[in-house]
Order: C-alpha cells, then sequence, then structure tokens
C-alpha cells in the first residue's frame, strides 16, 4: 500500500478513538489525497507557514537570532498574521486562535503584543496547536519545506521571493526586528507592516498563487511516490460533481466513483474501497457509543433491540467483496484487531449483532491494551455490560439511516476547501 504522511488528527489519544479507526480510514484516504490532513484546509495557513519560516531564517542569517531561536520568530509571526487577517479581512473561521486574537485586540485597543511567551500566544500550546505543529508535515511531503526547521525548499523560497518579496521589502527591516525581538503591532492605523501583510494575505490569490499553491497542495503534483496526477484527477471530479462543500457523505462518493470509471480504473477502485469501508466502520461506531449508553445491560438484550430497530442485515455490506478490505486493515492493526473487524463485518452482513457486539468490545480492549489503557466498557462479573466511561444518550439511526451514515472524513474535505479557496484555476 501507498503511505505518504500520518495525519497529526488521526493519531492515537488517549482518550479518543476508543476503536483505533482513524489509522484505518488514513490509510485508505492516502490513496486518493495524497499530502493534506484533517487539519490542513487554509492555503492562507500555508502562506504564513512558508513566510514564517522565510523571515526567521533571514533574521538568522542578519544575526538577528541564533538557529535555536527560529521557532520563536515562527510564532511571533504567525501572531502577527493572525491579527492582520483578522483587522483586514476578518476570515474568522480559517484563523487558529481566534478567540484570543479578539481578545487581545480589544483588551490592548489595537495595539497587541506580540511575544514567544504566554502573553503573546494565541493558542494554549501555540507550538503545537498552531501552523508550525499542524501544517508542517503536509507541507513538507508537497515539497514545500525541508526536514527541520529552518528555511524552505528551493522551489519555496523561490516562490516566496518572486511573489512576495516586493511587497515586504520596503518593511522588511522592521518585520524582521518584530519577529526576533518581543514588540508590539499596531493594528489601528495604516501601519506599514500591517499594510504590507494586509495585501499578502487578502482571501483572493494571485494568478501566481494560484498556480502554485495548486500545483503543490491541492494536486499534491510534487509528493514523492504518488501515482502521477490521480489527486489532480480527484479534484477535478470534485469540481465538475460536487458543492465543494464539506462535509462529504455516502452519495457524493458514490457519484464520484461512479465519474471516475471513464478516466481512472484505479481510482474509481479506491474511491469504492473508502465506500465499503465506511459502511463497516460507520455502524461500528455507532454500536459502540450506543454500548457507552447501557450500563449494566445484557448484550443479549441489546442483540434484540437491534435485530428490531435494523432487521436482519445491516445494508451495504457484502462479506465475500469486501475481503479485499482486510489486509488494508492488518497493515494498520494488530492479528487480534483485524480479526475483530472481520467478525464485524460477517455480524453485520447477517444481522448477527451479538457476535458484532461482542467482537467490538474484544477490538476495544486490544486497542486501549496498545495504548496502555483500560477498557471504557467490558463485561462484569454479572454477565452486564460494565461502562467506565458513559457516553451521550443518542437514538439509534433507523434501518433507513443506515446507507446514509457517514463519520470519516478520509481528508477529501481539506482537498475541497483548498480547491474551493483557489477558485477555478487550472
Amino acid at each position: 500500500m501507498f503511505f505518504t504522511l500520518e495525519d497529526p488528527n488521526a493519531k492515537i489519544k488517549g482518550s479518543r478513538d476508543p476503536l483505533g479507526v482513524q489509522p484505518i480510514w488514513t490509510a485508505f484516504g492516502r490513496h486518493v489525497v495524497t499530502n493534506l490532513t484533517t487539519q490542513t484546509n487554509s492555503t492562507r495557513g500555508f502562506t504564513i507557514l512558508l513566510l514564517g519560516r522565510y523571515l526567521a531564517e533571514r533574521a538568522i542569517e542578519d544575526g538577528l537570532i541564533g538557529r535555536e531561536l527560529a521557532l520563536d520568530a515562527f510564532l511571533r509571526f504567525e501572531q502577527i498574521a493572525a491579527y492582520v487577517r483578522y483587522v483586514a479581512h476578518d476570515p474568522a473561521g480559517d484563523i487558529r486562535g481566534i478567540d484570543r486574537v479578539r481578545s487581545r485586540l480589544d483588551e490592548h485597543r489595537g495595539l497587541v503584543p506580540i511575544r514567544a511567551d504566554s502573553d503573546g500566544f494565541i493558542l494554549g500550546d501555540q507550538r503545537v496547536n498552531g501552523l508550525w505543529g499542524l501544517f508542517s508535515v503536509s507541507a513538507r511531503v508537497s515539497r514545500l519545506i525541508p526536514d527541520g526547521p529552518i528555511g524552505l525548499t528551493p522551489e519555496g523560497t523561490a516562490f516566496i521571493e518572486r511573489a512576495y518579496l516586493p511587497i515586504l521589502q520596503p518593511t522588511m527591516e522592521r518585520l524582521l526586528r518584530l519577529v526576533a525581538r518581543d514588540g508590539r503591532l499596531d493594528t489601528r492605523k495604516p501601519d506599514a507592516i500591517f499594510s504590507a501583510l494586509s495585501r499578502l494575505l487578502s482571501e483572493s490569490f494571485t494568478v501566481e498563487e494560484q498556480h502554485f499553491y495548486g500545483e503543490h497542495l491541492r494536486d499534491g503534483l510534487h509528493v514523492k511516490g504518488a501515482e502521477s496526477g490521480r489527486q489532480r484527477t480527484f479534484r477535478e471530479l470534485l469540481v465538475q460533481h460536487t458543492e465543494l462543500t464539506p462535509p462529504t457523505d455516502r452519495s457524493e462518493i458514490v457519484r464520484l466513483q461512479g465519474a471516475a470509471r471513464s478516466v481512472d480504473g484505479e481510482l474509481a477502485s479506491r474511491l469504492d474501497q473508502i465506500a465499503r469501508l465506511e459502511a463497516v466502520l460507520a455502524p461500528c461506531h455507532v454500536l459502540f457509543e450506543f454500548m457507552l449508553t447501557c450500563h449494566h445491560r445484557q448484550l443479549s438484550d441489546m442483540a434484540e433491540e437491534l435485530t428490531d430497530r435494523w432487521g436482519d442485515s445491516v445494508p451495504l455490506i457484502d462479506v465475500e467483496k469486501n475481503q479485499d478490505l482486510l489486509p488494508g486493515v492488518g497493515l494498520v492493526w494488530s492479528e487480534a484487531v483485524l480479526g475483530c473487524f472481520d467478525r464485524c463485518l460477517r455480524g453485520l452482513s447477517a444481522g448477527n449483532y451479538l457476535e458484532v457486539l461482542e467482537a467490538l468490545l474484544e477490538w476495544h480492549k486490544s486497542i486501549m491494551n496498545s495504548r496502555g489503557g483500560a477498557s471504557w466498557v467490558q463485561i462484569g462479573e454479572d454477565g452486564s455490560l460494565d461502562v467506565r466511561y458513559r457516553g451521550a444518550d443518542e437514538r439509534l439511526p433507523s434501518r433507513d439511516e443506515l446507507p446514509g451514515l457517514w463519520r470519516n472524513g478520509y481528508f477529501i474535505d481539506s482537498l475541497k476547501d483548498i480547491t474551493r479557496q483557489l477558485g477555478n484555476a487550472a
């Protein structure tokens, strides 16, 4: 199978993803979207990442900071860019740390602190949850930044110096001093730094930007080892057959799969796998959440309730056809989890909900054991469910609603966002 990067948001966390499905859908999603993650849905976020790293490198070259302070310089620039974008363009949903940006602007009446510490951070942990932590892997896979904390690839540097440096040059000395040392940014009047960056960080994109970001981010043409042009083909199908508005759902995937058959048979096959995988993962997610609300209930009683509600099988699950999913699951998790996945697949197809519930308990136990944690739910001494982590009460979907269940993203929504932001440029 082909992998390029792990989505930072898909990493296993102790209190999330109790069945470990994120690495599974990540593996399948990478065949259609090679370079983006669930978090990298802002083209301007990448602009800020590239500019911040470029400016940090310039500050080092000019002797303003040592190499060990490159991250601090980047964090200051991320703050500057966030304030400029909010005041000049107000793309509120596209700014990480928007709540602190608003409050700091109010508190300091527009003369905001730019600092590499908690007094300046626009996120609780800006290093991890800001652009540095969430966008760097994707930018690296897209061949925009090299390994390490400093600089850009030659292509990235050439683009910055060609597209942005002419606008920044008149205020470069002041900007470098602000990213190198703590200071303040004046957003109240036509400050030179503010004015220059407001031009660069507009919500619209120049033709040159559309071409550069389209090639590297949207179409993934420079991703090492990627199937040549497949992501571009998929993007073209998204433009033709969807509204480019997340979230993706099953009807879109089926429509895209049908359209892909005539242009890229392998892409159509990968989309078909995604649709079939989600037909298993989504009901498993629903049933595990259901178990978390059933403290002291017997599995047999729950299975009877499911039979009454869902009937003698879950739609869209073909055991024989879905055998091609097993190798992908096996590459991600242990034989024990693979066995549980296969039991769920067969149980859902046959309406054997007791088998599915038992398999989900074992699946969850294996995942939690791999993390060194305790199970959220297990069978108690009296044979009933012992729920240690109670879930929110939610209505079980009806049988008619099962075909529409869709819980995982496969990175498609991020590709939609980047494509929509860049417009219709080829």
